[in-house]
């Protein structure tokens, strides 16, 4: 049963990659079980999974702006303050 169990069980490390891949491309389920159930026990786990997310937010927002008015990708001091602004507004630090 413990070594069921420790199959099962990811380490942070792995559950970041997991975390990061999932953005990318689709998980098996078998990945997709094992994320779920270490997002369910670790905090710094699911914060990363915050952090990674909104991020890949701003970055398409920013990707569609930069494309519609045919600019070049780079953040102004300004936009690096409002996205820091909404990381620490979520409490995602």
């Amino acid at each position: 049963m413990v070594k069921s169990m420790n199959k099962l069980m990811l380490d942070c490390d792995t559950a970041t990659l997991l975390i990061t891949k999932s953005e990318f491309t689709k998980l098996s389920c078998i990945d997709k079980t094992k994320l779920k159930l270490h997002l369910l026990t670790c905090k710094f786990c699911r914060r990363f999974k915050k952090q990674s997310e909104l991020i890949s937010l701003q970055m398409n927002r920013l990707t569609q702006e930069i494309n519609r008015n045919n600019l070049r990708l780079h953040l102004t001091e300004e936009q690096k303050q409002r996205l820091k602004e909404k990381l620490n507004k979520n409490n995602i630090s």
